[in-house]
């Protein structure tokens, strides 16, 4: 996790969403496992192996949020863009999506499950709310060498109201991860 600590007078400082991810697998016999603040989490049987691990965590980056708000996107790919007065600044933390390795059996029925409304929180309890953006499908089937691990992103819009109203700082929040091997 990187934070700044730059402030900008009226600003909104960058955001690097540090979730502590809640992470649950379960295999069709029923068989789970999950964990809080871990980084992966994994179940194994004779027959089935799931494993998911958080390879990287959103970031919006440094921005001003302007005379009226709007919202910055980040897609997929952890390119992050801007609508509204919102301006994007320059900063050492680089935007990015939330980007997770699955494991599992090779050409197996898989269900993912992210919660649409994250609430973010800084040091002084105020809140902003972030919505992931799900392009990728949710429900599909395992590619073959799955059991090696391959890549899901998640991109996300964090809504910001004008400069009045945010106050600058580091927020935080959790974000619930569920995987179903069907």
């Amino acid at each position: 996790m990187c934070f700044s600590n730059w402030t900008y007078p009226k600003s909104l400082l960058a955001i690097v969403i540090a979730f502590p991810c809640f992470l649950f697998a379960q295999n069709n016999l029923e068989k789970e496992s999950s964990g809080l603040n871990e980084k992966s989490v994994t179940i194994s049987q004779e027959e089935q192996h799931i494993s998911i691990t958080n390879l990287s965590e959103f970031s919006f980056g440094a921005f001003y949020p302007g005379k009226f708000g709007g919202s910055i996107e980040i897609n997929k790919d952890g390119i992050r863009s801007a609508n509204g007065s919102v301006i994007l600044l320059n900063s050492e933390s680089n935007a990015s999506a939330a980007i997770f390795e699955i494991k599992c059996p090779s050409n197996t029925l898989i269900q993912i499950v992210i919660d649409n409304r994250i609430e973010l929180r800084n040091e002084s309890g105020e809140t902003i709310i972030c919505e992931p953006i799900i392009t990728e499908p949710t429900h599909f089937v395992s590619p073959n060498n799955a059991e090696s691990g391959f890549l899901y992103s998640v991109g996300a819009k964090l809504n910001i109201q004008d400069a009045s109203f945010e106050s600058t700082g580091k927020y935080s929040g959790r974000m619930n991860v569920f995987i179903i091997l069907e």
